[in-house]
């Protein structure tokens, strides 16, 4: 069986897309030579076992090129659907860090090379694990593979529902930060409210230097008593991203 060069090329377009937006392949902590082994690799691999439809004739280089391109769009709107879900976990933190005094703490995130807060570290460090659990990253790397059903090569189609779907999926971004931060975000403030009234009740307390620590102090307390329920909402987060990722690819077809 003589090896298909063509479907070659055109699932490491695709699967490069992916490596590019989806968390875990688009990690740098992966060295770069394992990156370009795996994806080689997968493409090799899968060249012989799926069948790469083309939506019209590609009879030339110039719609080579144009197909290679589409196919990098098309992996990376793939991945970009879960890296939506990571930021909202990770914008959760940063407005978690904002209540408990910890905004000015800022940290590396390996994952995606920019600085994030301290708690956003956390939350998106247990996020990943979560997806790791669930096996998130085969189920993308499936996602791929069956888009070949409905969105066949040079068959891309960025219409209206996908860019309303995208806004859809960019706005709960930032509804389900606020549900997360949202415990921490009530303890806090009830602190702060508490520290208000004694400092109307006991002038001679210096509420400035007793609320920094009282806040923190709130805020790991509150975190420790809702880990188990984040884990939770983690689960759920993950299975609604299932569902939008579904409905982009039937969307772009």
């Amino acid at each position: 069986m003589p090896f298909p060069v063509d479907g070659f090329l055109l699932l490491l377009a695709r699967l490069s897309g992916l490596f590019l937006s989806a968390p875990i392949f688009s990690s740098r902590q992966m060295p770069v030579r394992i990156k370009v082994f795996v994806l080689v690799l997968l493409s090799v691999t899968l060249s012989y076992v799926i069948p790469v439809g083309n939506a019209v004739s590609i009879d030339n280089a110039g719609m080579f090129l144009a197909a290679m391109v589409m196919e990098i769009v098309v992996g990376f709107t793939i991945g970009f659907v879960a890296y939506v879900v990571f930021a909202a976990i990770q914008l959760a933190g940063q407005l978690m860090d904002m209540q408990m005094g910890f905004g000015i703490v800022n940290v590396v995130d390996p994952l995606s090379g920019t600085q994030i807060p301290l708690m956003g570290n956390l939350t998106q460090t247990l996020a990943l694990l979560m997806y790791l659990v669930i096996d998130g990253h085969h189920y993308l790397l499936q996602a791929l593979i069956q888009s070949y059903q409905i969105v066949p090569v040079m068959g891309l189609n960025l219409g209206d529902s996908f860019f309303d779907l995208l806004m859809t999926i960019a706005a709960q971004m930032f509804v389900i930060a606020v549900k997360i931060a949202a415990p921490i975000i009530i303890a806090v403030l009830v602190a702060d409210i508490a520290m208000g009234f004694v400092a109307r009740t006991v002038p001679q307390m210096n509420v400035f230097i007793v609320g920094l620590p009282l806040r923190i102090l709130v805020g790991l307390i509150t975190l420790m008593l809702m880990m188990p329920v984040y884990l939770w909402v983690f689960s759920i987060l993950f299975s609604r991203f299932f569902t939008y990722l579904d409905q982009i690819i039937m969307s772009i077809g």
